[in-house]
């Protein structure tokens, strides 16, 4: 049986790359307004410039609103985007502890944004961070590598693992 825990999407998250959007955007009609004026090739490449990066604000807001923390009775799946590393699976035996913290603040190492990635964080070590607020994270302590991710009870979802652990 796989238990399934949708993250709470913080507003400022939303508001961040929905804003970003808009502004894409309403830079893109601006050139597109100028290029119908000029026609210069400059502002056509900005153009398309702009069409990518609104393309992948738009990716990652869907990608944060679909993210998902599967559990099984084997494994741990961190359903994300592509933009940060793509999915996780973690193995329940190669799980050592897990425990209740603030987002940190920590060094990026690949990934996109706020969303997550690979971070370094001096207290421990690198860190797979899938979040999608920044006050529920849980630090997942495991055999290769640590993880950090934002389930909507925290305190349930830790303890719901350490009873398949158990």
């Amino acid at each position: 049986m796989s238990i399934v825990s949708k993250p709470e999407v913080s507003r400022p998250i939303t508001w961040l790359y929905s804003g970003t959007a808009v502004f894409v955007a309403a830079m893109a009609v601006i050139i597109v307004y100028l290029n119908l004026l000029t026609m210069q090739t400059a502002l056509i490449i900005a153009l398309a410039v702009l069409f990518a990066v609104e393309a992948v604000m738009l990716s990652i807001l869907t990608s944060i609103y679909r993210t998902r923390y599967i559990l099984n009775d084997h494994e741990l799946v961190l359903r994300a985007s592509l933009f940060i590393g793509g999915n996780k699976t973690i193995p329940l035996k190669t799980i050592k502890s897990l425990e209740r913290t603030l987002i940190p603040f920590g060094i990026r190492l690949a990934g996109a944004s706020f969303y997550g990635g690979y971070y370094y964080f001096p207290n421990v070590g690198r860190t797979f961070m899938v979040i999608t607020n920044f006050r529920d994270g849980v630090l997942i302590r495991a055999e290769r590598t640590n993880y950090l991710i934002t389930p909507k009870d925290p305190e349930n979802f830790i303890e719901t693992i350490q009873k398949k652990l158990a």
